[in-house]
């Protein structure tokens, strides 16, 4: 495996201990519907709270705060594989809360953490890819140049 996929499972594995040390239980972890995926799938201690973690993990913060490498396809793609998990399991009666987990450190040295509760807006995901999808239609319409 690469490096980079290692230090990524690490942080993975980081970010649900930390979650799990919260309260949390951890349902699902690199969870898939097609090729779109969510790295941790939790659930609060009341239950009544469904959580969507995207993890980033990074050695160094030179680059910037890992989660600001989430864009918005990413978190296009987040939303879609959550709206598939909530069916699957038939959840549709929790709350959804979408979050991002930083982690910048390495095994030898250790770690921060960051938790950024509802991490981003929903509806400006769909919001954007809406417009660029009308975008998209109104430029193939016959006599448009």
């Amino acid at each position: 495996m690469a490096a980079h996929n290692d230090l990524g499972r690490w942080g993975e594995d980081m970010a649900a201990e930390y979650l799990f040390r919260k309260g949390w239980y951890i349902r699902h972890r690199d969870w898939h519907s097609g090729h779109r995926d969510i790295d941790i799938v939790a659930i609060d201690e009341d239950m009544t709270t469904l959580l969507m973690v995207e993890v980033k993990t990074r050695t160094t913060a030179v680059m910037g705060e890992p989660d600001k490498a989430i864009d918005a396809m990413k978190r296009n793609n987040i939303l879609m594989a959550a709206e598939a998990y909530v069916r699957m399991y038939m959840l549709e009666h929790l709350t959804v809360r979408y979050d991002t987990i930083s982690v910048v450190g390495t095994p030898e040295s250790g770690c921060t953490i960051e938790h950024k509760e509802n991490a981003f807006d929903v509806t400006s995901s769909f919001q954007f890819y809406e417009e660029k999808r009308r975008r998209a239609n109104y430029n193939r319409r016959p006599g448009c140049w």
